[in-house]
């Protein structure tokens, strides 16, 4: 079977960036052939997709619940890229990170993702654009060490100015590598009309 990445090694650079910030892009990690393969298959998935039942939960003010939530699928294809990252997410983390789960997810008409950090099953977040024209992460730095109970806080709080924190994306032949459970993130509301996805690619530390 035919490698699926251009390239598995990650730079100097790259690993100083994710150090020092806690996110770095790398992009250019597979040919647009496979981002079309991948957008395929995250469309054909979206029929089996659900609403997980684990998963961060951001505790908001009843004037704050979601109108939706996100459903997420799983996919032959999405699992393989997963595996094949392994050796990148290792690279760049100088950690012994493992493959814990991987996901689409689907949003319809706005793409809002609530304050929080992700669950313990995310060491390391890769993420990358699947289909559609998904906005940027908002990423916090001066957040970092808040409770979920504080980032609800801030995400009830109609003062909080949603526009702030680092703007970060993620491109469609490469992923965004995220500390995503230390660096509190969201995004905040936009009208998106149609169908978008964004691939969660997770990695949890041995040790």
């Amino acid at each position: 079977m035919a490698p699926l990445l251009l390239r598995s090694a990650v730079t100097r650079a790259e690993q100083r960036s994710f150090a020092a910030h806690g996110h770095v892009r790398l992009p250019g990690l597979w040919e647009r052939a496979l981002a079309e393969r991948i957008a395929a298959e995250g469309r054909e998935r979206r029929a089996v997709a659900e609403i997980p039942r684990r998963g961060p939960r951001t505790p908001v003010t009843a004037r704050r619940l979601p109108r939706r939530g996100t459903p997420a699928a799983s996919g032959p294809l999405l699992a393989r890229v997963h595996l094949s990252l392994t050796g990148t997410a290792r690279a760049l983390t100088g950690r012994l990170v493992v493959p814990t789960f991987a996901a689409y997810g689907y949003y319809q008409d706005d793409d809002e993702v609530f304050l929080h950090i992700d669950t313990e099953q995310c060491d390391l977040t890769l993420l990358t654009t699947v289909f559609g024209d998904v906005g940027p992460l908002h990423v916090h730095p001066r957040l970092i060490g808040s409770t979920m109970e504080r980032l609800g806080e801030l995400e009830s709080d109609p003062g909080w100015d949603r526009c702030g924190g680092t703007r970060v994306t993620y491109p469609r032949t490469g992923v965004t590598a995220l500390n995503g459970h230390v660096l509190p993130h969201h995004r905040p509301r936009r009208p998106a009309p149609g169908l978008h996805a964004v691939a969660a690619l997770c990695y949890r530390s041995l040790f």
